[in-house]
């Protein structure tokens, strides 16, 4: 029995299955590129198109200078745990220059109590309450500017630089600032939605969380 195709296509959804011929003509239509995920039955796993050889001749009609064994390995994408590495890191950046705020508008950051009483409770919530609503515009504008410009200029953030992975469009072609502005909107949503969209990570064959699905990118190593 022929060995039957599935894709993970650009919009983030499952396509198939396929037969071989059919894959090709997708590859024809410009719907399956080096780096799309395709699942083939005899394996049951999914890999990037270039890794397939019955694929290569196909493909390299429409990359003829990117060798396949290359474009495979450099868009791997990058998984749950390495990802969850890159955004301590870029936390423990961002904390550091937020401390620096602090400074410059001589904010004094809320102490916990030592004994928790209803009076100490109360007034360490107040302080709080006040000291977000003074920090958070620029907790907001900070996050921003950092993902916005390094994503914007390099691709990455200092964390994922860290890691050797970077931030593409589903397509391939580099993020640029507008994208790099609605994916750091899209992490803002999926913080305050207590972080689900992340796990989504875990569980994609192409390692997409809510972020990569909402601002059509993803993530991958370049070594």
């Amino acid at each position: 029995m022929d060995a039957e195709y599935k894709i993970i296509g650009g919009d983030g959804a499952e396509y198939g299955p396929a037969s071989l011929d059919e894959l090709k003509n997708w590859i024809g239509d410009g719907r399956v590129a080096a780096s799309t995920q395709v699942w083939r039955s005899d394996l049951a796993l999914w890999n990037p198109a270039a890794r397939y050889a019955e694929l290569q001749q196909a493909l390299g009609r429409l990359h003829a200078t990117v060798s396949p064994a290359a474009a495979g390995q450099a868009l791997r994408p990058a998984g749950f745990w390495p990802r969850l590495g890159a955004y301590f890191l870029d936390r423990v950046v961002l904390a550091l220059l937020f401390g620096m705020i602090c400074q410059w508008k001589n904010w004094q950051i809320p102490v916990l109590p030592s004994v928790w009483t209803q009076e100490a409770t109360q007034h360490f919530m107040d302080q709080y309450a006040d000291f977000f609503s003074q920090a958070f515009p620029y907790v907001f504008l900070l996050t921003t500017l950092y993902n916005v410009l390094l994503n914007g200029t390099f691709g990455a953030t200092l964390g994922k630089m860290a890691i050797g992975a970077k931030i593409l469009t589903v397509e391939g072609a580099p993020l640029g600032y507008t994208r790099a502005l609605w994916r750091s909107l899209a992490c803002a949503f999926t913080d305050v939605m207590l972080f689900v969209g992340y796990l989504w990570i875990i569980v994609r064959p192409d390692k997409r969380g809510l972020p990569d699905l909402l601002a059509g990118t993803r993530v991958v190593f370049q070594r």
